[in-house]
């Protein structure tokens, strides 16, 4: 009995120790951890996109107050392919892919929840807001990925996620300011030809601005000099977009 004892005292000093080691550690090495799994996350993220999409040349992303159907993004995907420019090397034009969010403000929300009687779902806007809030921290991950750098995106995105830090100005861009400046980061969609032609698109809320990012440094498609071009490229192919 009395080896049992002792047994057992043992036991309890080692926990001890290594909960001493624990505490000690996590003092010393918090943020370490907490940004390598912050790095890890993204890396998650960035494979799961890549893993589960189609396969296309540049990747177009649209967050705003807009849910597209299936039929609705690949006609929109069609019709980015129609105006894409040619590939550098191989044959044909370049292919697209989107990747979707679709993140409500508080009084779309509330407008899509109140019927013509003025009677309102809270039920239904409590779970639409909770999955609203979990389709922008998506997006906010995925923009750091570096998978896309070609943004259409609602002015309440724009805002909230302070896009124009991430942004390439559009003096870079153009030599003289574009007609549909919405500042010195974005363009309005709806001031474009692409839009104004392709009646298929006008799905698309009217306020949406496009928005060119700057490449990534160490990770994702657009860190890699030759595909950052192709995102260049189909930039200006849906800005400059002429009507045929």
């Amino acid at each position: 009995m009395h080896q049992e004892d002792k047994r057992e005292a043992g036991e309890i000093v080692v926990n001890n120790r290594f909960l001493t080691w624990l505490d000690n550690f996590w003092y010393h090495y918090k943020w370490h951890v907490l940004v390598s799994a912050f790095f890890l996350l993204i890396c998650v993220i960035c494979f799961a996109q890549c893993s589960t999409r189609e396969t296309g040349d540049v990747t177009v992303t649209f967050a705003g107050g807009y849910s597209m159907t299936a039929e609705e993004q690949a006609t929109l995907k069609t019709t980015l392919n129609a105006v894409a420019p040619a590939r550098k090397e191989g044959e044909g034009t370049l292919s697209t892919m989107l990747s979707t969010y679709s993140i409500f403000t508080e009084e779309e929300l509330r407008a899509l929840f109140t019927d013509e009687e003025g009677n309102f779902d809270n039920y239904a806007f409590q779970t639409a807001k909770g999955q609203t809030s979990e389709q922008l921290e998506t997006f906010s991950s995925f923009v750091k990925t570096g998978e896309s750098s070609i943004l259409l995106v609602s002015p309440e995105v724009y805002e909230v996620q302070n896009l124009d830090y991430l942004a390439v100005p559009l003096s870079e861009l153009f030599d003289t300011l574009p007609n549909g400046a919405y500042d010195a980061y974005a363009i309005r969609l709806a001031d474009t030809e692409f839009y104004q032609y392709y009646e298929a698109i006008q799905f698309l809320p009217e306020d949406t601005l496009i928005v060119m990012l700057q490449p990534m440094l160490l990770w994702g498609q657009s860190s890699d000099a030759e595909k950052y071009d192709t995102f260049l490229a189909m930039y200006y192919a849906i800005v400059n977009a002429k009507a045929q």
